[in-house]
């Protein structure tokens, strides 16, 4: 050991920094001893070299680990008093280096020793912004900077791929980082969360766009400048008063150095040119020719299928991927023409639109390559379209392609010169065709009309019918009525101003919801006034919020089923809520299905037309039960309504300040009450005979005129002031 001490002594102090220099040129000096390494740990940075030489005994400087960034060797030699150069080793890798001598048992007698390589490469820079440093923090690009570490230091990943870029080396780059914003813009736009768009299968290339060869300083970028990208493409650099642009990206804040390179920060994220747009939603709503489908879509509620992302979602039921068919404005237009709609804003907001929006969706990828001639592909509403392919080009039942292959990533968009053809189908019952009218009030919240609720039309007991109002003002939809059927009408919505009419095909106003919309049960087309009465109000009440669910109410009159009430096909929790129900005259017996969950806490209360109580079951602690013999309307209610009004009309409708009420004798005293949809009394009138009513100073809407006369004939008009 004092031999060692008294060797090590000497080298340090018997030989001079220019003798050590002249033998071994370098930053570093480790010397080797018996079974030593001196310095045993030696800190430095990258691109810094490191002289061994050997004072003493024969020894190697095997760097071979497997864990090492690089592997290093140097050939066994016999060291003397003078110290012999074994070699100069140059670390350009950072990293942990690990080394020996391997020479015999050398390495169990402990000569190891370790050459740490640092350096504050742009790794380390888009660490801090990922890591928030105090000293970066305002640049808020923590994204972008930990999608570019993730791809583009593979060094700094066990396994991971190097996709030919690696911020962890000396190569010198200038890399251009988006902000925050930018990036969660992007997700917005691609519909996906962080994690789903980090592993998205182009993220590595779109991010080497962002990265160009080479060090450049704000100084050194010029108006018209292109640089190629590591990608392969290149950018363009822009100056203008505001500032240096990079595509179409402001350059926000520059030259945050590294000793490898220089970053930016930029305020969007760069788009290579032939990448896909995001979504075939966003293909629509990026082009300025498909505005009118871009509406249907939003307006029947696709728009989130459209954005589904299925090729990553693997962990979710995501719809798609999708190929569709986009009509331009110009066919939509024509096709609102041809088929005799005023304007195509009556064909967007027809019934039947959904059902033409579903006919222009297949839930597949084909791009025109994919397409031959008499394949039949599957529609999002489970119809079949055909497909020819011909000198002409590529139509779908009979429509052709206009544009095709324009790529998303969750399909391919086809542009449409045409609409693909629809029969539109004729609605008709045996008692003519009803038509349902859905008014929404705008509010300051820009919410959905109904707060996206619908109208749900069932006949005994089957969905025919199943609408959303898509606007503020007034919808409408037909649907055929047909005799000795019952017809309940389903609503679901926010409540507060929602309302909506029921009119048969004589424009008879069935049922006005005005004053709060609700359900109606029990309406019966072709039938006379005499053979039904109401309509009464049921509230239901459910302590438990279970919603009555599979609970029903049934109404009889006698033996005959007249009304039924249930409540698994509209489940939804409530404490109260109130139905109406149209029911015959005479005794009723209210007979109840108990619901599956606590029925103990449901109850129920009936009231006639005049809100006289007939019925209250709402004991808490026990099963709702029936009730019998409720005596509702008298049996041999008038008809007067029906002698009188009969034939009564109101022209021309829409009105415009002035409509003429036509179809009533002259010796008829008549008193009349227009009412808006909030349930509001906005005018009176009193006439006899047919005359002109005037609306002048009356707002826009739908409203409910109320004709009564004093032997108690009534008749309700729907009237639109335009």
């Amino acid at each position: 050991m004092i031999k060692h001490i008294l060797l090590f002594a000497a080298l340090i102090f018997g030989f001079t920094q220019a003798e050590i220099q002249a033998q071994c040129e370098a930053d570093h000096t480790v010397y080797l001893t018996d079974f030593v390494f001196t310095p045993s740990a030696l800190p430095i940075t990258v691109g810094e070299s490191v002289a061994f030489i050997n004072a003493e005994g024969n020894h190697n400087v095997d760097g071979t680990n497997e864990d090492n960034p690089e592997s290093f060797f140097l050939e066994s030699l016999e060291g003397n008093i003078d110290g012999v150069c074994m070699g100069v080793i140059t670390f350009d890798t950072p990293g942990n280096y690990q080394y020996t001598s391997s020479v015999g048992v050398q390495p169990d007698l402990g000569m190891n020793a370790t050459i740490s390589v640092d350096a504050y490469t742009l790794s380390d820079l888009m660490s801090d912004m990922t890591y928030a440093d105090a000293s970066l923090a305002y640049v808020e690009s923590w994204e972008g900077a930990y999608a570019m570490n993730t791809y583009l230091s593979p060094s700094l990943y066990q396994g991971s791929t190097s996709y030919g870029v690696d911020l962890n080396l000396l190569d010198e780059y200038t890399v251009f980082v988006p902000t925050e914003s930018a990036t969660d813009a992007l997700m917005e736009l691609m519909n996906l969360s962080q994690f789903d768009m980090l592993s998205f299968y182009d993220m590595p290339n779109a991010l080497k766009y962002h990265v160009v060869p080479g060090i450049y300083m704000a100084e050194d970028l010029t108006d018209g400048m292109t640089i190629e990208t590591t990608e392969g493409q290149s950018i363009t650099i822009s100056i203008n008063a505001a500032g240096a642009m990079v595509d179409d990206a402001n350059i926000i804040y520059t030259d945050f150095t590294a000793s490898n390179g220089v970053a930016h920060i930029i305020d969007k994220v760069l788009a290579p040119a032939g990448y896909p747009g995001a979504t075939v939603l966003d293909v629509i709503m990026q082009s300025e020719n498909h505005t009118l489908f871009e509406q249907a879509i939003f307006n029947e509620g696709l728009d989130d299928d459209l954005r589904g992302q299925p090729i990553l979602n693997d962990n979710e039921d995501a719809p798609g991927p999708f190929t569709v068919f986009a009509p331009t404005d110009a066919a939509l237009f024509a096709f609102a023409e041809l088929n005799g709609f005023a304007d195509v804003d009556e064909l967007l907001a027809s019934q039947e639109m959904d059902e033409i929006v579903n006919r222009h969706i297949v839930e597949a990828v084909y791009e025109s390559s994919d397409l031959f001639n008499g394949m039949q592909l599957q529609t999002y509403s489970n119809d079949f379209l055909n497909v020819s392919v011909d000198s002409d080009g590529i139509a779908v039942d009979g429509a052709l392609v206009e544009q095709a292959n324009l790529l998303a990533y969750n399909g391919v968009v086809h542009s449409m010169g045409e609409l693909i053809p629809y029969d539109f189908p004729v609605i008709e019952g045996t008692c003519g065709t009803w038509t349902a009218s859905m008014i929404s009030a705008s509010n300051p919240w820009g919410e959905d009309p109904w707060n996206g609720g619908s109208l749900d039309i069932y006949a005994d007991g089957v969905l025919i019918a199943s609408e959303s109002p898509n606007n503020f003002g007034v919808d409408s939809f037909s649907f055929p009525a047909n005799a000795n059927s019952t017809i309940n009408v389903v609503y679901s919505g926010g409540g507060g101003s929602d309302a909506y009419e029921i009119e048969d095909d004589n424009g008879y106003v069935i049922y006005s919801s005005s004053g709060g919309a609700r359900s109606i049960y029990g309406l019966r087309p072709c039938s006379e006034s005499a053979e039904a009465c109401g309509p009464i109000e049921i509230q239901f009440n459910d302590d438990a919020q279970e919603g009555w669910f599979g609970g029903s109410l049934s109404i009889y009159s006698g033996a005959e089923l007249v009304t039924y009430i249930p409540f698994n096909q509209t489940y939804s929790p409530f404490y109260q809520v109130s139905v109406m129900a149209q029911v015959a005259p005479g005794p009723l017996d209210f007979v109840v299905q108990s619901p599956f969950f606590e029925p103990q806490y449901a109850g129920y209360v009936v009231f006639d037309e005049a809100g006289a109580l007939l019925v209250e079951e709402t004991s808490t602690n026990e099963v709702p039960p029936s009730s019998y013999g409720i005596e509702i309307c008298e049996a041999s209610a008038s008809s007067v309504r029906d002698n009188v009004f009969e034939g009564t009309s109101l022209y021309p409708n829409p009105a415009n300040g002035m409509v003429q009420l036509n179809g009533i004798a002259s010796h008829i005293e008549w008193q009349g009450q227009l009412i808006s949809t909030d349930g509001k009394l906005v005018k009176s009138y009193a006439g006899s005979g047919a005359q002109s009513i005037e609306f002048f100073g009356i707002a826009k809407g739908l409203y409910s005129l109320n004709l009564k006369t004093s032997e108690g004939a009534t008749r309700s008009l729907r009237v639109i002031q335009q």
